[in-house]
């Protein structure tokens, strides 16, 4: 059987898109109340640093923290941007740049590939579920966070 693919409502990824860089803008801002609000009340984050797993209201929490880590705003540049969307379910994905100054000093450029899931609400597009994973090298089994990806 095959199917063709359809292609994506331009309205519902022009509002992901959005969704994506006020998210960017927020971890600029370190404003952890602009990035909880893109989430789903029920939302499930499989995340690439512990803990994995958090659910609903306790990603607010774990955002406030992740944020509070870090002495600078925090650099998400979004690279290889693909958006599957119809008119009330959508999917992206992405590899993401992490970067800025720690608490500590630490200076952070780390690569993640992030997938993300949302559906339309009635008050816009909220995130339902996302993956993040940290690629790594197999010969070696180290994690591939730093310098520049191939491709």
């Amino acid at each position: 059987m095959t199917t063709a693919h359809k292609a994506n409502d331009p309205t519902a990824e022009a509002e992901i898109r959005e969704l994506l860089e006020t998210r960017t803008r927020a971890l600029a801002g370190k404003d952890a109340a602009t990035l909880v609000a893109a989430n789903d009340a029920a939302v499930v984050v499989f995340d690439a640093v512990a803990p994995f797993v958090h659910r609903g209201a306790e990603t607010a929490a774990r955002k406030q923290e992740w944020l509070a880590a870090y002495r600078t705003g925090i650099g998400h540049q979004i690279r290889d941007l693909e958006i599957s969307a119809d008119a009330d379910v959508a999917f992206c994905h992405f590899l993401v740049r992490i970067s800025g100054t720690m608490v500590d000093g630490t200076e952070v450029g780390m690569w993640v590939r992030a997938t993300t899931c949302l559906r339309r609400r009635d008050d816009g597009w909220k995130i339902v579920h996302e993956h993040a994973s940290v690629p790594f090298d197999a010969e070696t089994g180290e994690s591939v966070v730093t310098g520049d990806l191939p491709g």
